[in-house]
């Protein structure tokens, strides 16, 4: 018979029966008169999380299409593990220190590697770098999808059994760092650029060609001319005016031309650095009419 996640089946009653566990668990974990059940309430988790491991490569060898209830479980263990939506008890729940960009110590690391349940202090780790990472890059498209591809990468590895608990826990941490760093990498250049400008240049400077040829200081200064531009032509309307629109498209492409950029002629280049400032818009149209 053939398996499937949502049917009626044994197992489908089985993880619906550990989930409600799972959230009933999460409440009543820190009563000292159920210590003696922890273990077993654990073996009933780590069940859950390798059925739907197994069954996801089950269906990945048959070149059948995974289910995204299956590949969502790890992301939702955090949100059916409490009812009340308390972040805090998330942590208790996993046994682990609140994660934190300003304390990833190597301290950090091995009590995590060490919580009583390591899918959900995994889950909480990867919940906070997804809310960094977001508030970080802010309005930076090349750097959002780049964080968001390296977790969902890391994720994936860690549901095909590529990775350890303490392994993806070890890599999730080195991330969290890099995405501590992110607001400092403008200040690398000189003059420094700012967020917006950083943004135009990550955009610009995804292609290789340009890097290359063109060098990042000559980059920089794109960036900061088309953030120039920018603010000087956007309006709170540019969104419903075609030909506001059109001119904003126009001063671009005149100052990447007079660039010469891109020198390999990709039209893909040109495409996310509109793309780009296009994302700024709003913010610069409101800065206008404040």
């Amino acid at each position: 018979m053939q398996r499937s996640w949502g049917e009626n089946t044994l197992a489908a009653r089985f993880r619906s029966i550990l989930s409600r566990l799972a959230r009933v668990w999460a409440l009543a974990s820190g009563r000292d008169s159920l210590a003696d059940v922890h273990s077993e309430i654990k073996f009933y988790e780590e069940v859950r999380v390798w059925m739907a491991k197994y069954d996801a490569m089950d269906r990945q060898n048959r070149g059948e299409p995974v289910p995204e209830d299956i590949q969502r479980l790890l992301a939702s263990l955090i949100d059916s593990s409490t009812a009340n939506g308390d972040v805090l008890d998330i942590y208790e729940a996993a046994g682990m220190p609140k994660p934190s960009l300003e304390d990833l110590t190597s301290e950090f690391v091995e009590k995590t590697q060490k919580a009583r349940n390591p899918q959900l202090a995994i889950e909480a780790l990867r919940a906070m770098l997804v809310d960094e990472s977001t508030a970080v890059t802010r309005h930076n498209i090349v750097r959002q999808r780049a964080f968001s591809e390296r977790i969902a990468e890391l994720m994936n590895k860690y549901t095909n059994q590529q990775l350890t608990s303490a392994e993806v826990i070890a890599e999730l941490v080195a991330l969290a760092k890099d995405v501590a760093k992110e607001a400092q990498r403008g200040e690398t250049f000189e003059p420094p650029l700012r967020s917006d400008e950083l943004a135009v240049y990550d955009a610009i400077a995804h292609n290789e060609s340009a890097v290359n040829v063109q060098g990042e200081d000559t980059l920089a200064q794109i960036a900061r001319e088309l953030v120039q531009v920018m603010r000087r032509d956007v309006r709170t309307d540019w969104t419903v005016r075609d030909d506001v629109r059109a001119k904003l498209r126009s001063s671009i492409k005149r100052l990447l031309v007079k660039y010469k950029y891109p020198p390999d002629q990709q039209p893909g280049a040109i495409k996310l650095v509109m793309e780009q400032m296009e994302s700024l818009a709003p913010k610069f149209a409101a800065e206008r009419a404040a």
